[in-house]
This record gives C-alpha cells, structure tokens and sequence, in this order.
C-alpha cells in the first residue's frame, strides 16, 4: 500500500519469508491468504505472489468508460495459449479491463485480419502471440507507425524494437541439452515440430542454447541430428528414428512434438530411456503421466500473460522508459524418468550397497 513494492512485483518465496522473519511456514501462508483476501496480491500457480495494483475507483456505467484491451493468439486448443489468456484475464480484470481474444490458428493473414479488426474495435492496447513463420510481419510494422500500445509474447521479432514478454528459450536448450550431455550421452539430438521454423524465435533460441551447449562441453555438433518432421509425415518419426545413426539423447524443442517421438521410439521396439534418452520443453500437463514421465523444461506460461499486461499497462499509462522493455522470464528443469538420471543414480545406490 506504501508503494514500495510496486504492481507486478513478484514477493519472496515461503522459504524466504520464513528464514527471513523466523516464523512457520503455516504463519507466511496465512498471511498472504489475508493479503489476497484484501486484494492486495494475487497468487500465480507454478509462478509466485504478485502484487496487484490499487483498487480503482467505482465508475458509473457507460459504454464510453468501457476499458478493453485487445489478445490475439494462435490457436485455440493449445494450453499454452490457454494459460497465457488465463494471466492476461487476471492481470486484466484487477485494473478494470475486459480481454476482447481472437485466435489466428497460425495464418498471417488471419492475424493482420484480427489485429485490423481489434484496432478497429477500439481497443487501449493490444497483446499479440505472433504467428511463426514470419521474420518482420507488416502488420505489426503498422501498430508502430500508428502509435498502437501493444506487447508480444512467446515470440518477438529481433529486427523491430517492440515490447515483449518471453520465457528464457536460450537457457532452456543450453539446460535441457547440458543435463544429457552431463549424464554421458554422446551425441544428442535437436527435434523442433513441423508447423515451426528457425525463424520463429522461441524455436531459434532453444537451437542456439542447445549448439552453445554442445560447444562448451566440446562435442561437435552434427548437423544431420539436427531434424524438423515433415508435415505429411503423419506425426512420424520413422525416417529419423530408424537410423543406425540415431542419436542416444534427444532434446524435442516442445513436449507435443515429444509426444509423438516417444511413440515412434516405442513403436519400433526401442525403450526410453535405455536406448535414446529424451528432454522435452513447456511441461504442458500430460508430462508428468507419461510412460516413462517427460523430464522437460518449465516455463511460467501464465506469468507470461500476466506480465505482459502489466507491461502494456506502463504503456498505455505513460510510465514507459524510452526504450522498450524486453522481459525475460526464468525457466528451470524437471526431472523425471525419460532421461534416464533416476535409472542412473538408482544403479549407483545398487553399486554402493
């Protein structure tokens, strides 16, 4: 309430509000259930408690006191979307905004269409997860030469200086690969999916952390293991995964492309993680119950919504530096079955004993 911590600040984990004021655990969650019961933070599950921003003041109805802000993403039935529309409506309704969402299902056309049409609506700002194939996208050009307030996420373009809410893909690629480069596995695969391109940058920054990776733990990297399904394959990987080269790890640059080469691999008699040892990234929530489970990287999907909204809020309020802010969010790695680092350490307590 003082202002110190501003809107959006994330507040220390429980383990540090614990050690830091020398109370119990059971004390610290009471304390921010009272908070959030008065409306001052707002819990984020798998990301934090944040804080939210000061109650505005009542506003008699009126269709031109309506505040709208503007969501366009790529597909419907994906749950990174999902969730990313999830902190967008969180962060949105706390400052008395309704979210006005379209999905452009990948296809440029229907994003310029979508963005054109929510300009048109009158929207305060607009909140893009930009389509993949495309390096410097005409429309969003235009939401800058028309002072349009608007902030990307997931994806941005390195040519344009926009705003934008990303996860920290580099990092994610250098871990995922590192881990199985560090359990002992020789060459490691990169799989990224059929409907992205090097182009898109989440795909492009996880490539360079996995090449980065390879690099600094002296392995040379083969560009042959390097390897997008073709998209009249049926979801297949037969021709990569019934090589005599296969590649004992593989770093799949998304957990549904995961998906599909764990059952290539078990359709074709291999085991995982005995034969190729997997890494998958987003940890959507099938993960976990897979067979064997998917260690993966975790991103904040809804984090990235609901920061973006408050970058945007910056903008459209006229708090914005001059330049434009380039959030990174941080990433951390699961682990579970498909790498193989339980079956290794389970060998080593057999060895011991």
């Amino acid at each position: 309430m003082s202002g110190v911590l501003a809107p959006g600040k994330r507040l220390p984990s429980l383990s540090e509000f614990v050690e830091e004021y020398h109370v119990s655990v059971g004390t610290v969650r009471q304390a921010l259930s009272v908070l959030e019961n008065e409306g001052l933070v707002e819990r984020v599950h798998g990301s934090g408690t944040f804080v939210r921003p000061p109650a505005l003041p009542d506003i008699e109805p009126s269709s031109n006191a309506e505040k709208r802000l503007g969501l366009v993403l790529t597909h419907h039935s994906d749950q990174l979307n999902m969730e990313i529309l999830i902190g967008v409506e969180r962060a949105a309704k706390s400052r008395g905004y309704q979210v006005i969402f379209t999905f452009a299902e990948e296809h440029i056309e229907q994003q310029r269409r979508d963005i054109e049409r929510l300009c048109k609506d009158g929207m305060d700002g607009l909140i893009i997860f930009p389509v993949g194939e495309n390096a410097e996208e005409e429309g969003i050009v235009k939401l800058q030469h028309d002072g349009v307030p608007f902030v990307l996420v997931d994806r941005h373009f390195p040519e344009l200086e926009t705003n934008y809410v990303i996860t920290d893909n580099f990092t994610g690629g250098y871990r995922a690969t590192e881990h199985l480069l560090i359990l002992g596995h020789k060459t490691v695969g990169f799989i990224y999916p059929a409907n992205s391109s090097l182009r898109t940058t989440s795909v492009a920054e996880r490539l360079r952390g996995y090449r980065e990776a390879l690099h600094d733990y002296g392995v040379p990297v083969d560009e042959s293991l390097i390897y997008q399904r073709a998209a009249h394959s049926a979801n297949s990987y037969d021709d990569y995964l019934a090589d005599e080269n296969i590649p004992g790890a593989i770093f799949v640059c998304t957990d549904v492309e995961a998906l599909k080469v764990i059952k290539t691999i078990q359709q074709l008699g291999k085991r995982i993680p005995q034969d190729v040892a997997l890494v998958g990234f987003d940890d959507l929530n099938f993960a976990a119950h897979l067979n064997p489970a998917l260690t993966t990287i975790v991103q904040p999907r809804i984090e990235i919504g609901f920061q973006a909204v408050n970058v945007l809020m910056d903008i459209i309020e006229g708090r914005q530096l001059v330049k434009p802010t380039r959030l990174v969010l941080p990433i951390h790695l699961i682990v579970r079955e498909s790498c193989g680092a339980r079956m290794r350490v389970q060998k080593n307590i057999a060895k011991a004993q």
